[in-house]
């Protein structure tokens, strides 16, 4: 049975339940955090405690969201219609991870399965009460939880320290977040340096296998290590600074302008204070998929393409005499102009990114293409995927990160950095130039035949997003 027939047979075992029930066998605290900063380059909030584990805090101490909208109601509509708000009850998210249930064989495979918890729902790992409805209004990744985190204990598979109130009583406790001076209300606020770096979003946007501590998901890292991160607190571009500046019709990615958004954060009738700057709660990424999204995600989507549509930028290059050899000869370059982490980042074993080239003559007849997706949704055969390959211990590709045991390949273009593609097609004699090289740089968030075997070949047809697109002529 080849790798896709594989992939396809286990796939059919998806079954989305209404509620999840989770039984935890391992530690938190053996796989969180992956790493820990050096004394002198961190932030004082990331300290030498044991991180929050099963049952240290009770799912009623905190507030739900819409309880935080009463006060913060822009912030919670920008909330409402993101990835964060829908990190549970996700269909995808949940069939992947009810598959993981199913499936993972071992001891190292069900730890990692059962990790992925600890960032999609932290209140319900937190608290240890696992049997949650997908409709929990605790159920993602909420207010109440990251502006409780009072510390972490490095970076990566979720090291978190929480500190709610007790919503329960109607005591709220301490929040912490961006600003010196934001007045008490329900609850007291105290500034955090965390939560203005990028170390407070590589809680979970790094992610290491908590069975085998193989790399999984690496965004922080692929920051940390790039050229946004340059040592300086006056020239770093921290993660914040372009996923919590951008707004409709503001990217605010690597290559455009990142402005201020200024503005309360709470009403000023409510004693808000106003700013000039207020970090926006979009948590805009690369996922344009209705059902990765809340139903009220108005602006999500078409924000995540505007997002997209500035991460990258092609150049073609001619290295040929079409007229003196027959042959067209040329170079397409991809360019990571707008991203401080890899393109694509995150879940890069599913992330599709590729070049769809074409060769016309002066009358538009197609005298070379690759990169064309068939009605099925399938990618030519021939085409390079910008992606992460996983292999699991027979050393197979595979898709099932708690499978995985090593990275086969991983060809991924890095931040300020570049892919070089080079093309040959023969040419017929009779061609009156000029002859037209047009390139797309094309973007999808899996491969289609996984979606249709996970929740049904007529549940959706992922988007393809033209990121970027260049044309030139040549004799």
């Amino acid at each position: 049975m080849n790798f896709y027939l594989k992939i396809m047979f286990c796939f059919t075992f998806y079954l989305c339940f209404v509620f999840t029930s989770i039984s935890f066998a391992s530690d938190p605290t053996e796989w969180s955090p992956i790493w820990k900063l050096p004394p002198g380059k961190k932030p004082e909030n990331i300290v030498d405690e044991t991180i929050t584990v099963p049952g240290d805090v009770q799912k009623s101490q905190f507030f739900s969201p819409i309880s935080c909208g009463a006060c913060h109601p822009e912030i919670f509509k920008m909330w409402s219609g993101s990835t964060h708000a829908n990190s549970w009850k996700n269909p995808l998210f949940q069939a992947l991870y009810n598959l993981g249930k199913k499936t993972a064989e071992g001891e190292w495979q069900k730890q990692n399965v059962e990790s992925c918890i600890r960032c999609h729902a932290p209140i319900g790992h937190s608290s240890g009460e696992f049997n949650m409805s997908l409709e929990d209004e605790k159920g993602g990744v909420i207010c109440d939880f990251c502006h409780s985190v009072r510390a972490t204990t490095g970076v990566g598979n979720a090291p978190y320290i929480l500190s709610p109130g007790n919503a329960a009583a109607m005591e709220g406790g301490i929040k912490y977040g961006p600003f010196k001076d934001s007045p008490d209300t329900i609850h007291k606020n105290q500034y955090s340096e965390l939560h203005t770096r990028s170390e407070f979003c590589g809680g979970c946007h790094d992610v290491s296998h908590a069975g085998n501590d193989l790399p999984i998901e690496q965004t922080y890292t692929e920051w940390r290590e790039g050229p946004y991160n340059t040592g300086d607190p006056e020239t770093s571009v921290h993660c914040q600074d372009c996923h919590m500046r951008q707004r409709p019709g503001f990217p605010s990615t690597g290559s455009t302008e990142r402005p201020d958004n200024p503005g309360f954060a709470t009403p000023e009738i409510l004693g808000g204070i106003k700013r000039p700057h207020i970090w926006t709660h979009y948590f805009v990424g690369g996922s344009v998929v209705p059902i990765s999204l809340p139903p009220n995600s108005e602006l999500q989507p078409q924000m995540a393409v505007e997002r997209l549509q500035n991460a990258a930028t092609l150049a073609i290059h001619a290295v040929s005499d079409v007229q003196r050899s027959g042959m067209l000869k040329f170079q397409v370059d991809i360019m990571n102009t707008g991203a401080g982490h890899y393109l694509p980042t995150g879940l890069t074993e599913a992330r599709q990114m590729w070049l769809e080239v074409s060769v016309t003559d002066s009358e538009g007849k197609t005298l070379y293409q690759s990169g064309t997706v068939d009605e099925g949704g399938k990618i030519d055969s021939e085409t390079t995927i910008y992606h992460t390959v996983f292999g699991d211990e027979k050393g197979e590709p595979t898709l099932f990160v708690w499978a995985a045991t090593h990275i086969i390949s991983d060809n991924r273009v890095p931040p300020k950095g570049k892919k070089e593609e080079r093309f040959a097609c023969l040419i017929p004699n009779n061609i009156i130039p000029p002859i037209k090289i047009k390139a797309i740089l094309n973007y999808r968030s899996a491969p289609q035949y996984v979606i249709d075997n996970l929740l049904g070949e007529k549940a959706i047809k992922l988007p393809i997003i033209k990121m970027a697109e260049l044309s030139v002529e040549t004799n």
